[in-house]
């Protein structure tokens, strides 16, 4: 069925399913007046929502802290809030659904206690949010000198006596170049014998580990309290001078200064063929699609290998290269396109297609301060592991394709988000010192034309479904609304927008 809005609108409203944490009324018709890529060259331009700064606090916590200074201090409480408020009403949209994006590729996590204080991380997602635009070797070497990744995989304290490998194994396997070689579509390089050809062995890891010795964390700001705030500093006696061969079999010379060891390693690493294809096809499945062809992927590593102008790892040119792409601006996708949206992206774009604002939300919608009921599998800044919440090769149910996000599904977060869409929806969510408004969304525009169940059904396929709503579907919903007393229109509009919001139809992103 052809949508009654254009297949301008339509392609706005989907591009802003990609670039954005859920398109709004407003920013379709931004879209539709200035075009795809006029749109995301205001959005490079644009000054940036990011993280203050928070007091860094003492690990032990003092007597004097009680309450909510425990929740605002050794909590991710004002971390998740601050993001879900940039998130549903930021101006900023793209920068910041990057930058999530790169926090789910370049993990910490506040699992770990000595992460648990947000100001201990508040320097790490600043810095997500300052390189999401720059350039991804700026990216690597601001996060491998990032206190917070320091302390989460230990590399704050790498000494020559005793190298750890931790941050050097995960720089190489997660954070740049994956285990094997790859081809520019991401698909493996095989040797002779049709066999994967890894891209580095543990002599290599090794070597980077020595490379990263001789770093800790900056002079504390007061005594007893660790600084999380500045970049770690080296100490060169702590530095391994000693040769080291690194990937492509580079030698650093003996007698280096670490910081120039460093800064080798991580052109090293930045240079090697498979960045661009590897973060490439991550990043196209974090923004539009879980299958990305291989034609599709190879267009990106080349934006990442060269921006037009002879520069390699331009996130702006990359990230155009993703949302520009003709795959993703398809007007008939097939099947195997799309992805599942995780639970984050399932909340913001609900509460951003009715225009939410500090009126209705508190914003406390991350895991930890939500009932058990409501808990969608997705703790915001709290990965179970460096592996981030799923996958990017999680199989989806019953198929040969990569349902990444479909990790989080079980039968519990499953009825967890439906719950969620109720209680939203219905403005049933429970109020508590940590959420002292709840979260709904405002429907009047909606009650004006409930009295009439087509009507009502088709202005909310076009809002949230942007005219794709299958007939059977629209069958089912319309005879719902009309079992609801046709003078209670709230009842009415609350009921469609509780049946389309928790289908299938729009819990996957097309």
């Amino acid at each position: 069925m052809r949508s009654a809005l254009g297949a301008n609108a339509v392609d706005a409203a989907r591009f802003l399913e990609q670039a954005t944490f859920g398109p709004t009324p407003e920013q379709v018709l931004r879209v539709q007046q200035v075009g795809l890529s006029a749109f995301l060259d205001e959005e490079f331009a644009g000054p940036a929502l990011n993280y203050p700064e928070l007091e860094l606090w003492p690990a032990t916590v003092p007597t004097t802290c009680t309450g909510t200074c425990v929740r605002d201090n050794y909590s991710v409480y004002p971390l998740q809030t601050i993001f879900f408020r940039n998130a549903v009403t930021g101006t900023d949209q793209l920068r910041q659904r990057v930058a999530f994006a790169l926090n789910q590729l370049f993990v910490t996590s506040a699992v770990d206690a000595n992460l648990r204080l947000p100001s201990r991380m508040t320097s790490y997602l600043r810095t997500l949010v300052d390189h999401a635009f720059g350039n991804f070797r700026d990216l690597l070497y601001s996060v491998t000198l990032n206190p917070a990744m320091g302390r989460y995989l230990d590399m704050a304290g790498n000494s020559r006596a005793n190298p750890n490998e931790n941050y050097a194994r995960e720089l190489l396997q997660l954070f740049s170049i994956g285990l094997y070689e790859l081809n520019d579509d991401a698909t493996l390089a095989l040797d002779s014998n049709g066999a994967p050809i890894p891209t580095y062995d543990q002599a290599t890891v090794v070597a980077f580990s020595r490379v990263l010795t001789g770093w800790n964390f900056a002079a504390a700001p007061a005594p007893g309290v660790t600084n999380y705030t500045a970049p770690m500093v080296l100490n060169q006696n702590n530095h391994d001078i000693a040769p080291k061969t690194l990937l492509g079999n580079v030698t650093l010379a003996a007698n280096r200064n670490g910081r120039d060891d460093l800064n080798a390693a991580i052109d090293n690493i930045f240079n090697h063929h498979n960045v661009g294809p590897f973060i490439g096809r991550q990043l196209i499945q974090k923004l539009v699609t879980s299958n990305p062809s291989g034609a599709y992927v190879k267009r990106v590593a080349s934006a990442f290998n060269d921006n037009g102008a002879g520069g390699r790892g331009d996130m702006k040119a990359v990230v155009k290269a993703i949302l520009l792409d003709p795959e993703a601006r398809q007007a008939r996708p097939p099947a195997t396109f799309g992805k599942l949206r995780e639970p984050v992206l399932a909340v913001t774009n609900l509460l951003r297609a009715f225009s939410t604002t500090e009126a209705t939300t508190d914003f406390v919608l991350g895991d930890s301060f939500l009932p058990t009921n409501l808990r969608l599998g997705q703790d915001v800044f709290r990965a179970p592991s460096v592996f981030n919440f799923y996958p990017p090769d999680n199989p989806a149910p019953g198929t040969d394709l990569d349902g990444p996000e479909f990790a989080l599904q079980s039968t519990s977060t499953s009825l967890a988000r439906i719950n969620l869409i109720y209680a939203i929806v219905y403005r049933t969510m429970a109020t508590s010192a940590d959420r002292p408004k709840g979260t709904w969304v405002e429907l009047a525009e909606f009650e004006a034309v409930a009295g009439d169940a087509s009507t009502l059904v088709e202005a909310l396929n076009q809002r949230l479904l942007h005219g794709t709503m299958e007939d059977a579907m629209r069958q089912i919903v319309v005879e719902r609304v009309g079992s609801v007393a046709a003078n209670d229109r709230r009842g009415r509009a609350r009921k469609a927008v509780y049946l389309i919001a928790s289908s299938a139809s729009f819990q996957v992103q097309r």
